[in-house]
């Protein structure tokens, strides 16, 4: 889960949208506050979720690691380094601390990428502002009415590398209407992913690991 503190009246504000949004109501004080500290929590920890990605592949390294000692240990002759409760839980936490990453983390796209969004009979294409194993945030530009909230839509887009499409069911978390540099009306969409296969959302984490961890041109 997401967490912060209300720069107001220092409340816990805990959402899976602060990831996404600029500002949210906090529902201490019930005033609008400007989304900044975020942190991730799970029973194990408490992050900055700005670290969580830069220490992805330092985890991931260290849990091959643990679980190579672990089958190893499993051989015939083979004793055990460390004591094996030790090893057992360590391999626990790394993987608690690479799924929360896997959740919570909502990269920024650093380049245009254009999707289909398909709302029954309407289709639009709109640009793809950032993406989360668990979501994304769309925007396009309005022509007729938007989406409604907890409207169901299908995305169909193809991640560079790939040769088939993902198609993507979601359901629209929220709707917000705004203005870009030239004046013309934009509406940016936050979705939610529904019932994905564990291969799709792999996929969608290995392209935003692979796309956040490589450095800008």
């Amino acid at each position: 889960m997401l967490r912060m503190n209300c720069p107001k009246c220092d409340g816990i504000i805990k959402s899976p949208f602060l990831a996404e949004l600029e500002s949210v109501k906090c529902c201490c004080c019930k005033e609008d506050v400007t989304i900044q500290g975020v942190v991730v929590e799970t029973k194990a920890f408490t992050m900055q979720r700005s670290d969580l990605l830069n220490r992805i592949t330092h985890y991931k390294g260290l849990l091959r690691e643990v679980e190579k000692e672990q089958k190893a240990v499993g051989k015939k002759g083979v004793v055990a380094k460390k004591n094996p409760k030790k090893v057992a839980d360590l391999r626990s936490t790394l993987k608690e601390l690479l799924l929360a990453a896997r959740d919570n983390y909502r990269m920024d796209m650093p380049y245009a990428l254009y999707i289909e969004m398909n709302c029954g009979d309407n289709q639009r294409l709109a640009r793809l502002k950032n993406l989360s194993s668990k979501g994304a945030c769309t925007e396009f530009k309005e022509r007729g009415r938007p989406p409604r909230s907890k409207s169901e839509i299908v995305l169909q887009f193809l991640l560079p590398g790939f040769t088939e499409p993902l198609l993507l069911p979601a359901t629209v978390v929220w709707v917000k209407n705004l203005t870009d540099d030239m004046n013309s009306q934009c509406v940016n969409v936050g979705l939610q992913f529904k019932d994905l296969e564990e291969k799709t959302s792999a996929c969608i984490w290995d392209f935003i690991v692979e796309t956040a961890l490589t450095p800008a041109a």
